[in-house]
C-alpha cells in the first residue's frame, strides 16, 4: 500500500462503499491533507470519476458520492442521462451566461454588436464609417436604452418608427437599416454555441425607400465655374479641385492622400492609392489609410492640359526629394485632412457662385462629361472606380438638359429627313 494510503496510529482505515470509495490522503506526518472520492463511470467501463476534498470535508465528499450514485442509478434505469461532473459543470456555467445574456439591457447589447462590427470581408471598418455608424445608432438608443433586449416588442418599435424624425429621411433609413440589423442578429446562435437571445426579430415593419437624391438636379460644373472655383480655393490647394474635376474624379479623402510618388509625370499617370482617416475608432492625428473600396484603388491618365499646371504645383509646394511626402502640405499637420479641404471648397463655391457643389458633385461632374464626350459607361466607371453600375448611373450621371434637348432634336430630325 502507497505510504499516503496507510492509516497512521491510533487512526482507523475507512472501510471502502460497495459501489465507490472514499479514501484519506495523509501527509509524513499522518495528518489527514484531502479526501479523494471515486466511483466507476458508466460510460466508460475500466475509468473512473474522481473528485478530491479539503481534509474538513469528509461528510461532503461522502454526500456527495451518494448524490453521484443516485444521479447513476437513474442512467441506469433509462430515467435520465448522466453526466460527468465536470460537463455539467461546464452545462451549468453555459446556463447562467445564457440567462444573463436573455436579461441584458439593450444598451450593452448595442455596445457589443457595434464593437464587433466588421466589413463583410472581416476587415476592420474605417473611422469616418464608425462615426456613421454611431450617428445611426444614436437615433433610436435614447427611446429603448432602459429595456432589456428581450423587451423590445414591435408595439414599442412601431411607436419610434411612426413618431417625427427630425434628422431626415435619409438618416431616418439608415437608422432603421441598423435598428433591424442588430436585432437579427440577436436572433443568431452564439460563436460559441450558445443560444439565440431573441426568438424572432420584433422590426417586422418595411425599411423606407430610398428618397431621391439631391445630387442628381445638380448640373455639372462648367469651364468658367471650374476657373472661379480654383481663383476662390488657397493656392496650395487650387490644384485639388482640377484633379478632382478632370482627372479620374478623386474623392477628397483621395486628394489628401495623395503623395509625390502618386504622380508620374513622365508616365502622365496618377496612381490612387489612399486616402484619410483618423484611424479605426475615429480618434488621434490624421493618417494614411486604405482607399474607399478596393475598386477605388486604380491609375488614371493626366490630361496633356493639367501637366504643366502639376508640374509648377509639386515645384512650389512638395518637396520632391521626398516621394512620400504629401501633395497638399498642410500648414500645421502632417497630412492634409478632409475638414480642412472641404472647408476650404465650401468657402469657394459660395464665391464662384455654386453652392450646390461638393467635391462628390465635381467627381459627379467628371463622369457626366466625359459620357457626353463619347466615354463608355464601362470607361467612366473605371475612371471613378466603380463595379456599380446601378451606383454609376444613379449619382455620377447627371442630365445636361441642353444636351437631352440637343440629341432628341437631332433624332427627331433625322426620321424627318429620311
Amino acid at each position: 500500500m502507497p505510504r499516503n494510503r496507510r492509516p497512521k496510529k491510533n487512526q482507523t482505515a475507512r472501510p471502502r462503499s460497495a459501489w465507490g470509495t472514499v479514501i484519506p490522503r495523509f501527509d509524513e506526518n499522518g495528518g489527514i491533507i484531502a479526501w479523494q472520492v471515486r466511483y466507476p463511470n458508466p460510460l466508460a467501463p475500466g475509468k473512473r470519476v474522481q473528485r478530491q476534498f479539503k481534509p474538513w470535508q469528509e461528510l461532503d465528499a461522502r454526500t456527495w458520492l451518494e448524490e453521484e450514485k443516485h444521479l447513476v442509478d437513474l442512467h441506469n434505469k433509462g430515467i435520465a442521462e448522466w453526466k460527468h461532473p465536470t460537463q455539467r459543470k461546464k452545462d451549468k456555467l453555459q446556463e447562467f451566461r445564457e440567462q444573463e445574456q436573455r436579461h441584458i439591457l439593450f444598451r450593452d447589447y448595442v455596445a457589443q454588436w457595434e464593437s464587433n462590427y466588421k466589413l463583410p470581408n472581416g476587415g476592420e471598418i474605417a473611422g469616418g464609417t464608425r462615426r456613421n455608424l454611431k450617428l445611426d445608432i444614436r437615433h433610436f438608443i435614447t427611446d429603448f436604452e432602459s429595456l432589456r433586449l428581450s423587451e423590445i416588442t414591435p408595439l414599442k418599435i412601431k411607436a419610434w418608427y411612426d413618431k417625427p424624425h427630425p434628422e431626415g429621411q435619409w438618416a431616418f433609413r439608415r437608422s432603421c437599416m441598423r435598428f433591424k440589423a442588430i436585432l437579427e442578429s440577436a436572433t443568431k446562435p452564439g460563436l460559441d454555441g450558445t443560444a439565440p437571445l431573441l426568438q424572432f426579430n420584433p422590426f417586422i415593419f418595411p425599411i423606407p425607400p430610398a428618397p431621391r437624391s439631391s445630387r442628381i438636379d445638380v448640373s455639372p460644373v462648367t469651364p468658367r465655374e471650374l476657373m472661379l472655383l480654383a481663383e476662390a480655393m488657397p493656392e496650395y490647394t487650387r490644384l485639388s479641385v482640377f484633379l478632382s474635376t478632370l482627372v479620374g474624379g478623386l474623392r477628397c479623402g483621395e486628394l489628401c492622400g495623395l503623395r509625390v510618388k502618386d504622380i508620374d509625370l513622365d508616365g502622365q499617370t496618377l496612381h490612387v492609392r489612399h486616402s484619410v482617416n483618423r484611424g479605426s475608432m475615429d480618434r488621434g492625428e490624421i493618417r494614411y489609410s486604405r482607399t474607399k473600396t478596393e475598386s477605388s484603388i486604380r491609375n488614371v491618365h493626366i490630361p496633356d492640359a493639367l501637366m504643366s499646371m502639376i508640374r509648377q504645383h509639386l515645384h512650389d509646394y512638395c518637396d520632391m526629394r521626398l516621394p512620400d511626402s504629401p501633395v497638399f502640405v498642410p500648414r500645421r499637420a502632417r497630412i492634409m485632412s478632409q475638414t480642412t479641404l472641404e472647408e476650404q471648397f465650401a468657402k469657394a463655391r459660395v464665391k464662384a457662385g455654386r453652392p450646390d457643389l461638393t467635391f462628390q458633385g465635381l467627381r459627379a461632374s467628371h463622369a457626366t462629361l466625359l459620357m457626353l464626350r463619347g466615354g463608355t459607361l464601362r470607361e467612366v466607371m473605371n475612371e471613378l472606380g466603380h463595379t456599380s453600375e446601378k451606383v454609376a448611373i444613379r449619382y455620377y450621371q447627371l442630365t445636361v438638359v441642353e444636351h437631352q434637348s440637343q440629341i432628341v432634336d437631332r433624332l427627331a430630325q433625322e426620321f424627318m429627313d429620311e
